[in-house]
């Protein structure tokens, strides 16, 4: 998540949604909990996406229900619901009792970290005893630009939700912003510089440079990329995407935020995943179906989706 609220000036709802009813916002996720019917997100060819990174629950334009179901009309299998403090924890967990193709994150944002305390963390494993569907802790980690939390706070909520990730053998979903050395500090701590197999972690929506880059992977960490890639100025990231093994990346939307290129000026929702893995096979210069196919298999397998339905 790049910022706490959503853009106010997007009035527009995502062109393949046509004029299909989405008034509202749920006021209440916890209710009609009952998992849907698995949804059908396979062309004929087989390929799906997997959006490792959204917000539903900071949609303005549109309910849960309709980006749930409209993103299986464009091939989005699976969708993991990303918390950033406790309200929005109880309603990621309540979205992925909902909704059959939908998994949550629970955790706290480094903009939260000051009402991070052991309350939380009680909240937290509660939510976690209750549900297999949450499947990760976070998002979490450091934000040097905004600094809406002190620095130490962020930290101490960091290695909070870091052992809390280790005790329950969940993977961790970080945020990074403006404090790298800080940040890959700590995680080689805790990944032992990687040798820690227990250890499972993922810089999401990322933006930096090669060398970062190279940093995070050798310290055993995933790389997700959202539509920040389809930018004209991402030249440099555009690099970055080109060196990092496809087997070790996620593709994201982090919706509502950060529309691709495509269609900036819309609310972004999970639907619009495949235009960040589009970008990355003609970055790549292979097949689209092959990007698909390489980066499910990969969220698959980091976040255990298949034991967990």
């Amino acid at each position: 998540m790049q910022v706490r609220t959503n853009n106010s000036n997007n009035t527009s709802v995502p062109l393949s949604a046509g004029n299909s009813k989405r008034t509202g916002n749920s006021d209440n996720p916890d209710s009609n909990i009952n998992p849907a019917s698995p949804l059908n997100t396979a062309d004929s060819s087989g390929y799906y996406f997997i959006d490792t990174h959204a917000h539903l629950d900071m949609l303005k334009e549109m309910t849960p229900d309709f980006a749930v179901s409209e993103s299986a009309r464009q091939q989005v299998k699976y969708i993991i619901n990303i918390s950033s403090d406790l309200p929005g924890s109880i309603k990621s967990s309540a979205y992925a009792f909902r909704f059959a193709n939908v998994f949550a994150a629970v955790g706290v944002h480094p903009h939260d970290a000051q009402d991070f305390d052991e309350r939380t963390i009680k909240e937290l494993e509660s939510l976690i005893a209750r549900n297999k569907k949450i499947v990760a802790i976070g998002e979490t980690g450091f934000d040097y630009f905004r600094n809406l939390s002190p620095k130490d706070l962020q930290k101490k909520a960091f290695i909070s939700q870091i052992e809390l990730a280790l005790k329950y053998r969940l993977p961790l979903v970080l945020h990074d912003r403006d404090a790298h050395d800080d940040m890959l500090g700590i995680l080689k701590h805790f990944s032992d510089n990687g040798n820690n197999k227990d250890f499972r972690a993922v810089i999401h929506c990322f933006s930096r440079d090669r060398r970062f880059a190279i940093d995070c992977l050798e310290m055993g960490l995933f790389i997700s990329f959202t539509g920040v890639i389809t930018f004209p100025n991402a030249k440099e990231l555009v690099n970055t995407v080109r060196e990092v093994p496809l087997d070790r990346m996620f593709v994201e939307t982090d919706a509502p935020f950060l529309a691709p290129q495509e269609k900036r000026g819309l609310e972004n929702y999970p639907g619009f995943v495949k235009y960040i893995a589009n970008k990355i096979a003609e970055i790549k210069q292979l097949p689209l179906e092959v990007v698909a196919r390489e980066t499910s298999k990969n969220a698959e397998d980091f976040f255990n989706l298949l034991n967990e339905k």
